[in-house]
């Protein structure tokens, strides 16, 4: 067996095992390195299909470290200082419709369900229609603070 062939094969198993274990992308990148080095050392060779896989490899090679880059990086990425919310955590802070007046206690609709409502003891009621921001969620009761409505532009005073 050619040296190249060995190295090749040593390199594939390296980015196949970078598959199953966290080890943060070092055995792809030797596996690339390792497909790379083959190509050339195959090329370097006298077999018969040398110069072939040798192009071959180092093609795989550089196509497996280009890869790797890519895919590291949104790994990376999803896994940087990203807080993940789920059930009633990704309410707070969410904007929900008044579905009756809420003065103290009401109805709010918030990502296709109607949910029991509290306002913050300082917030104004708030009139069916109204949007509420989520506060906190205590039990099935979202504690709610009444957005101020958007300000209405200032009427242009003429007559026509």
């Amino acid at each position: 067996m050619e040296v190249f062939v060995a190295i090749a094969i040593a390199a594939v198993v390296l980015l196949l095992a970078e598959l199953v274990l966290p080890t943060g992308g070092v055995l792809a990148a030797l596996g690339a390195i390792g497909l790379i080095a083959s190509g050339v050392i195959a090329l370097d060779s006298d077999a018969d299909a040398s110069a072939y896989a040798g192009a071959g490899l180092i093609t795989a090679g550089v196509l497996s470290a280009i890869t790797f880059y890519f895919v590291a990086g949104k790994v990376l990425d999803a896994h940087r200082n990203r807080s993940i919310k789920t059930g009633t955590e990704e309410l707070i802070g969410a904007t929900a419709t008044a579905r009756s007046t809420i003065d103290p206690d009401g109805k709010v609709w918030i990502e296709g369900a109607l949910w029991g409502a509290r306002l913050v003891s300082d917030s104004p009621p708030a009139k069916l229609g109204d949007r509420v921001r989520v506060e906190a969620v205590e039990g099935l009761t979202l504690i709610v603070t009444a957005e101020a409505p958007p300000a209405e532009p200032p009427s242009q005073g003429g007559s026509s």
